[in-house]
């Protein structure tokens, strides 16, 4: 059967939810000779056979690669490049050599395509960080982004590679493999004198931290000025100095398990303090906040008696329930709890509005005491203090952010995830 027919055969068994496996395989068969016809078929399909295409071309390997390549290369329409795009970013372990290749194409866009081909293929990838590595202080933004997304996939197996760079060169790649490490959590495998240098990095980079939107979801709120004390009362330890990218991609893997040398499994969180932000310091720590692990009450007097002031937020999109509350001095002054009973306690603060300035307030209904029309996360959040997601360019940034754990000695390495510098 001739590739337009058996195209038009991908198209039919897609249409009837019919599997695809041996039309691709068949598409495939005559290796190299069929590829500029998948090729050019590409945007001619519809989205579903593009796929089978691209599956097609995969399944050919490195001549597909090629003409791969050289079409993007000619590419100047928009459904050229995406589809090809895709191809490109597919191929398996066969093309590894051409990938390391296609990261000196003089055209931009191949250089990211193969940097994303690398990813894919993830800790196979591992040999090949001395020419990832570079990209990591590439003058495009995207090509950074892109890179650092491929070092992270790639991951704790690249480390022993990275190390290597680090201890016998090339000196060009000293640095590159350095913040390679910091990226992968390698770092907790450096010696002593590398741990410095990762530090002095991170430090480096809060230096030139920019502030941005942050999460709403849940997160504390203590005074810029006291909030050091909040180590001791959370029970924080081995803490190290962060970025804000580096504390939100650590939110994503915020949870590990850990054996201790009894043979007694523990979860272990990892929390994140940001820079001051316009006075105040917000604290990150979704998983135990998640499951209330902490007692609200006792956790704002114990952490408002050591601060003078706390705060905490939460909200949940799924049950439209919210929370907020400013704790002074160790005891709570203000508190809405949706759906609690009571939802308010203590006595509305100045910048709440009253209920009588609803229009649709009636006098005549029965309210519970205290109440007030402040029932929004954020708009207590913005009185209180900062609203996370109105943090950006106006936002006055001092000092750089913390990770900590909450069991001393376990540091970074057990946790999951690149973690963004």
């Amino acid at each position: 059967m001739d590739q337009a027919a058996l195209v038009a055969e991908l198209e039919e068994a897609l249409k009837k939810r019919e599997s695809t496996d041996g039309i691709v395989r068949r598409l495939a068969e005559p290796g190299a000779a069929a590829v500029p016809g998948l090729l050019s078929s590409l945007t001619e399909v519809s989205r579903g056979a593009l796929w089978g295409l691209r599956d097609a071309l995969h399944l050919i390997g490195p001549a597909a690669f090629d003409a791969a390549v050289a079409a993007r290369a000619r590419a100047d329409k928009v459904p050229d490049w995406w589809e090809l795009g895709h191809v490109l970013r597919g191929f398996d372990e066969r093309c590894l050599t051409r990938y390391v290749e296609a990261l000196s194409h003089p055209m931009k866009e191949i250089r990211q395509q193969a940097l994303g081909g690398l990813e894919k293929l993830g800790e196979g990838a591992a040999d090949t960080l001395p020419d990832i590595i570079p990209f990591l202080n590439d003058a495009d933004s995207y090509t950074r982004y892109q890179a650092e997304k491929t070092v992270g996939a790639i991951g704790v197996e690249g480390a022993p590679v990275l190390r290597g760079i680090r201890r016998d060169g090339p000196g060009r790649l000293r640095r590159h493999a350095l913040t390679a490490l910091a990226l992968v959590g390698g770092a907790d495998q450096l010696d002593e004198r590398d741990r410095r240098a990762v530090e002095r990095l991170v430090r480096l980079k809060a230096t030139r931290d920019t502030p941005v939107e942050l999460p709403d979801h849940r997160w504390l709120a203590v005074p810029g000025a006291t909030y050091e004390r909040l180590f001791e009362v959370l029970d924080l330890y081995d803490r190290v100095p962060c970025t804000i990218s580096m504390g939100l991609s650590a939110m994503l893997h915020d949870t590990a398990e850990i054996t201790d040398p009894e043979g007694t499994r523990h979860s272990v969180f990892r929390v994140f303090v940001t820079p001051e932000l316009d006075g105040w310091r917000l604290v990150y720590a979704d998983t135990p906040l998640g499951e209330m692990a902490w007692d609200v009450d006792d956790l704002l007097g114990r952490l408002s008696a050591a601060c003078g002031q706390a705060q905490l937020f939460w909200q949940d999109a799924h049950s439209d329930s919210m929370f907020w509350a400013v704790a002074l001095d160790g005891v709570t002054r203000r508190r809405y709890w949706r759906y609690e009973d009571p939802e308010w306690e203590g006595d509305p603060m100045d910048w709440e509005t009253p209920l009588s300035a609803d229009p649709d307030h009636d006098p005549e209904e029965d309210h519970e005491p205290g109440a007030t029309l402040e029932s929004d996360t954020n708009g207590a959040a913005t009185a209180l203090s900062l609203d996370p997601t109105m943090v950006g360019s106006g936002t006055v940034l001092r000092g750089h952010g913390w990770l900590a754990t909450s069991m001393p000695g376990v540091g970074q390495a057990p946790f999951a995830g690149a973690l963004r510098i």
